[in-house]
């Protein structure tokens, strides 16, 4: 955190039937003199209204032809700026640049809402906290540490003084108003210190603890009642249940071993089942097999006996051949010399042979068809007595399976019995589990006792820190020339100054507003010193109101020390420090009564003389 400064540059009203009005300010002192109703406290509502207030400026007849208002400024880290708002209210517009370079001062710029919010950049309250080194800081708003986030509106109060505020009688830390004390009292403590309460852990108040704590009694009592009602509903004997629960722990704990064996021999036979099933589908598939086989064979066999009986013709004809073969022919008589065959004897006896041979093959073959059918016979008659034996068995398992299935059951269902009334014990020990633990719970709210005053945050300004702010002020009501010893005091009770040994407050108007200015002045010398966030500038409406004409003025007659101030030079030397305090910082002050002749060479004068006929009227014209 340091200390960053906004400059104030120029303040702008424009309206499409209305000729610009601009008052121009200047680094340093800057005094808005003149008469009354010319526009000077509407100058500064509209500062503080630029500034994110959300008091509705004044409806003045003058500015019945003007829209909006435009403040160019010279930021920390933006550089140059200028907000705009309509005089009616509602979201602000940022422009880069000053007021007199944005093109035609139209709505253009990047939109700022008005209402503050620390999670967002977007609103003009966390845009100029953020350009003057604040960021995100949070304030305690009661004794207690409750907090909310920082605004700039809580800064503007202490920069931003119109006449009201400056005659009051409450402290120039605060705005008067009981509920807001607090908080004000850390944003000073914030401003003088650098930090912040973000660190507060919040106690609760005695009056919201006793609300909170029997209320949360009520609660617990009601739900005991409502467990107390379901006990005495649902188990009469309460005191019962424990012993219950452990019976009918060993009673589920042999029921389910009962049912685990059931669902285990079931399981066991239908595994059984299975097997005996694959092997019905394996001897079955064999004895198709058999048969078809066997059908095979037996043709086969058949084609043996045929190739047999063509081959002992072949035999036959062959062996009558061979008988006739050294004889003459019958026909024609020739002599077996003479005669001539295609096929000799010779070749005759070799088909002969051949045939024999061919039939003892074939009969060897054959014997060994028949004692392969024969086998197959064999075994077809063995699966056949298989499968009657493996159809014996599943109809033996079948029969021990709808034995079995009404036992599983039986059992199943007095398990799903015993785990009902199980159930229903459990839940009364967890009824009784749970009031148990709502009455140790009321026990302890019970108890609780509301936070001490030793427990509470500890708030507000130090006392060192109060110290040097207040010889601060002492040191500016020395430069001021104010009469009496200039020695001022923190009083931490009020939250305000003591100077030489007298109350603030208990001054007239006129003092308290030459001292509540010196007192926002010496913060900004305080911060500035210290390297501490402030905005930069103070704007002063009325400090010198001591120098009333007490006739024409409605703050009444000069009270004593009032008229020892008027008797002085103070107004000359609260001019010439603020004019010496440049380098530092930016003062515009608002007054009515007579200027000194020297402040025209020192600071940068403005005035309405309240008269069309002699230099600027007022503020719109």
């Amino acid at each position: 955190m340091a200390y960053r400064k906004i400059l104030l540059k120029d303040l702008f009203f424009t309206g499409p039937k209305a000729v610009e009005a601009h008052l121009q300010l200047e680094p340093g002192l800057n005094v808005l003199y003149g008469a009354s109703n010319t526009g000077k406290s509407f100058a500064i509502k509209t500062l503080d209204f630029l500034f994110g207030s959300s008091r509705p400026l004044p409806e003045i007849q003058e500015r019945e032809n003007y829209e909006r208002a435009w403040l160019s400024m010279q930021m920390p880290q933006s550089g140059s700026i200028t907000l705009m708002r309509a005089l009616a209210g509602g979201a602000l517009e940022l422009h880069e640049g000053t007021a007199t370079v944005v093109d035609d001062k139209k709505s253009n710029g990047r939109h700022l809402s008005a209402r503050h919010d620390h999670t967002s950049t977007d609103n003009v309250s966390q845009f100029l906290l953020d350009e003057l080194g604040f960021g995100s800081k949070f304030v305690a708003v009661d004794a207690n540490g409750k907090k909310r986030s920082l605004s700039f509106r809580d800064i503007a109060r202490f920069c931003i003084v119109d006449e009201t505020a400056i005659q009051a009688e409450n402290s120039p830390a605060e705005s008067g108003q009981y509920p807001t004390v607090t908080t004000e009292r850390s944003i000073f403590k914030l401003l003088t210190t650098g930090i912040d309460d973000s660190a507060i852990v919040p106690v609760m108040d005695r009056k919201s603890f006793t609300t909170s704590t029997n209320a949360k009694i009520e609660v617990v009592d009601e739900m005991i009642s409502s467990i107390t009602e379901e006990l005495t509903a649902d188990h009469p004997n309460p005191e019962e249940l424990s012993a219950q629960n452990e019976r009918i722990e060993a009673t589920w704990a042999a029921a389910q071993e009962q049912l685990q064996a059931a669902k285990n021999s079931i399981r066991s036979q239908l595994t059984t089942k299975r097997d005996i099933g694959f092997a019905i589908s394996q001897y079955q598939r064999r004895r198709e097999e058999i048969a078809v086989n066997i059908g095979r064979f037996e043709q086969l066999e058949e084609v043996y006996n045929s190739d047999i009986e063509r081959l002992e013709a072949i035999e036959e004809t062959g062996f009558l051949l061979t008988l006739g073969g050294d004889k003459d022919c019958p026909l024609c008589g020739a002599s077996p010399d003479a005669q001539r065959h295609v096929h000799g004897l010779k070749d005759i006896e070799r088909a002969t042979e051949a045939a024999k041979m061919e039939i003892g093959k074939i009969a060897r073959q054959r014997v060994d068809l028949s004692e392969t059918l024969s086998n197959l016979n064999v075994e077809g008659k063995q699966t056949e007595l298989k499968l009657e034996e493996l159809d014996l068995s599943l109809r033996a398992i079948e029969l021990e399976l709808n034995q079995l299935a009404p036992a599983a059951d039986s059992a199943e269902r007095r398990l799903s019995e015993i785990l009902s009334a199980r159930d229903q014990v459990r839940r009364g020990l967890s009824l009784i589990a749970q009031r148990r633990t709502l009455q140790v719970r009321r026990d302890e709210l019970a108890a609780l006792k509301p936070a001490r005053k030793a427990d509470k945050p500890r708030l507000g300004v130090p006392t060192t820190i109060a110290h040097e702010f207040a010889q601060t002020v002492s040191k500016v009501l020395g430069e001021w020339q104010f009469p009496g010893k200039r020695h001022a005091a923190f009083d931490e009770g009020t939250y305000d100054l003591r100077i030489d040994g007298k109350n603030r407050r208990d001054n007239g108007k006129g003092v308290r507003a030459i001292t509540h200015a010196a007192f926002k002045v010496a913060l900004l010398i305080y911060c500035n010193e210290r390297d501490l966030p402030h905005p930069g500038f103070v704007v002063l409406d009325t400090p010198l109101l001591t120098y009333r004409d007490p006739l024409h003025s409605s703050a009444g007659a000069l009270t004593a020390d009032e008229q020892t101030i008027a008797n002085t030079s103070l107004k000359d030397f609260f001019f010439a420090h603020l004019s010496s305090l440049q380098k530092i910082g930016q003062f515009l002050v608002v007054e009515n009564v007579d200027l000194p002749t020297s402040v025209a060479g020192m600071a940068n004068v403005v005035t309405f003389t309240g008269d069309r006929t002699s230099g600027r009227t007022g503020l719109f014209s």
